[in-house]
C-alpha cells in the first residue's frame, strides 16, 4: 500500500512527542508499505533528512506572515480552531493535492492540520490526533489566568467540533492513551466513536550517555537527594506544573528537607519561568542534549501536572532509565501504569506532595520496587514490538471501513492482506 504521512513539524531531531510519533509510524510501516513523508523543510539550525531512509521525504516550504494572516482568516471563516489557522501552509496544501491521488492512504498528524483535510481529496485518511487537544484546552481553562479562560473555552469547543469533523472524514482516528480515547468517545456518536483507537508511543529502556559537564546534577561538594522535573518548558502544561510546584510546594519541602535539591530541565523556558527557578534557588538546565541523561541522575522524577492530554513522556522516560516517579493523578492517567506499583500517586494539595517526597526519600526499598515495576510496565506496554503491532493492526483493519473500494485495488498485489509479522 502507498501511504502518505503529512506533519506540521520537521521531525529531526525528535525532541517532542509528535516528532517521535511521526518517525515511529514511518519506521513501523515502511517494512511492509511504500511510505512518503511530507514535512516542512528544515530550518537553518536543523539537520537535513538522514541518508538511507526506507521511505521518501518530500518537503514543503513554510509560509511567512501572509500565510499566518491567511490561515487565521480561513479558520475564522470556516469556524475552525485558531490552532488550525496558525498551521495553515499554502505549499502544504498544494503538495497534498499533488501527492494524495498517487497514494492509497493518507495519514494526517494532529488536529492542527484540520484546515488541510480537504486537500487529500478522495484519498482515505487516518487522523493521528496523538492526543485530544479539545480535552487539553478545556482543562487548561481550569488553571490558566482568568482573563484567558473565555478564549480557552471557545477554542476547546472549536477543537471538539474539528475533532468530530475529522472523525467523520477519517477511516480511523488514533490517540496515544485510553484517557484521551474515552474523552473523544464520550463526545462522539457511537458510529464515530468506534473509529478511535489507541496506539501508544514507544519508549525503550536503555543506558544513557555520560552527561556533559554542564548537565551533571552533582557538583563538587553537593550532598543530598535530587528531584528532577523535565519536559518541553514552552508547553503550558509543563510550565504551569513547574510554576505551581515552585510556588506552593518547594518552600515547605525545603523547610522540612533542606538537603533536597531540585533541577528543572527542558527546552524553551520563558523568561518568567527562568526567573521563578532563579528565585526559588533551584537549578535550570536549558535544552539538554538528552533529557533521559538528566533524569537518570536524579533520586526521584516528579510529574505534578494539573492539566494536559496525551501521555506524559517524562514518566515513560523515568521508567526507561530506572528512576522512581511521583506524579499527579492527571499525569499518570495518560499512562497504563498502576498506582503503588509503577508510580506513587500524589494529590493536588502541597502538603500531600511534601509528605510523598519525604516518605519516598526515606524508603529506598519502595524506590527500588517502583523502578523494577516501571521497567516491567515499559516493556509490556510501550516496547517497540508492542506498539508496532498496534500500528499494523490499525492498517490491516482499514479495508472494511474504507470509503473507497478502490483502496485495496490500487495497492500492490498481495497488499490487501498483509503477512503476519
Amino acid at each position: 500500500m502507498k501511504i502518505l504521512l503529512a506533519t506540521s513539524r520537521y521531525p529531526w531531531p525528535p525532541r517532542r512527542g509528535d516528532q517521535m510519533r511521526a518517525l515511529q509510524m514511518l519506521d513501523f510501516l515502511s517494512a511492509e508499505h511504500e511510505l512518503t513523508l511530507l514535512t516542512p523543510a528544515p530550518g537553518k539550525d536543523q539537520p537535513p533528512p538522514p541518508e538511507g531512509l526506507p521511505y521518501r521525504v518530500e518537503l514543503y516550504q513554510p509560509g511567512g506572515g501572509l500565510a499566518f494572516f491567511s490561515g487565521i482568516a480561513r479558520a475564522l471563516l470556516k469556524r475552525l480552531p485558531l490552532q488550525t489557522g496558525l498551521f495553515y501552509q499554502p505549499d502544504l496544501g498544494r503538495r497534498l493535492r499533488e501527492l494524495s491521488p498517487r497514494h492509497d492512504l493518507g495519514i494526517l498528524q494532529l488536529v492542527r492540520l484540520a484546515i488541510h483535510v480537504n486537500d487529500f481529496g478522495e484519498t482515505p485518511i487516518v487522523v493521528d490526533l496523538i492526543d485530544s487537544l479539545s480535552l487539553n484546552f478545556s482543562l487548561r481553562a481550569d488553571v490558566d489566568r482568568w482573563w484567558l479562560v473565555p478564549l480557552l473555552k471557545v477554542e476547546a469547543h472549536l477543537l471538539a467540533v474539528a475533532e468530530r469533523r475529522l472523525a467523520e472524514r477519517a477511516v480511523r482516528m488514533l490517540v496515544v492513551c485510553e484517557r484521551d480515547r474515552q474523552a473523544l468517545a464520550n463526545r462522539l456518536p457511537p458510529d464515530l466513536a468506534v473509529k478511535v483507537a489507541v496506539v501508544r508511543l514507544s519508549v525503550r529502556e536503555r543506558k544513557v550517555d555520560v552527561p556533559e559537564v554542564g548537565e551533571k546534577l552533582w557538583r563538587e561538594g553537593d550532598k543530598g537527594p535530587v528531584l528532577v522535573l523535565t519536559g518541553n518548558l514552552g508547553y503550558f502544561v509543563n510550565a504551569d506544573a513547574v510554576t505551581w510546584w515552585l510556588r506552593d510546594v518547594w518552600p515547605e519541602l525545603r523547610r522540612v528537607r533542606p538537603d533536597v535539591r531540585l533541577v528543572v530541565a527542558g527546552d524553551r523556558p520563558s523568561r518568567s519561568l527562568r526567573q521563578a527557578v532563579d528565585r526559588a534557588g533551584t537549578r535550570l538546565i536549558e535544552s539538554p542534549r538528552d533529557l533521559r541523561s538528566i533524569i537518570s541522575q536524579a533520586t526521584i522524577s516528579i510529574a505534578p501536572m494539573r492539566c494536559g492530554s496525551g501521555v506524559p513522556i517524562k514518566v515513560l522516560e523515568a521508567w526507561a532509565v530506572g528512576v522512581p516517579v511521583l506524579a499527579s493523578s492527571w499525569a499518570v492517567a495518560g499512562t497504563s501504569g498502576r498506582q503503588g506499583e509503577d508510580f506513587i500517586l500524589v494529590g493536588q494539595h502541597p502538603v500531600e506532595w511534601v509528605a510523598a517526597v519525604s516518605d519516598l526519600l526515606n524508603n529506598p526499598g519502595t524506590r527500588r520496587r517502583l523502578v523494577d515495576s516501571g521497567r516491567r510496565r515499559l516493556a509490556s506496554d510501550y516496547s517497540r514490538e508492542v506498539v508496532r503491532q498496534q500500528v499494523l493492526e490499525v492498517i490491516r483493519g482499514l479495508a472494511p471501513v474504507a470509503p473507497r473500494p478502490v483502496l485495496a485495488a490500487k495497492a500492490p498485489a498481495g497488499a490487501a492482506v498483509l503477512p503476519s509479522s
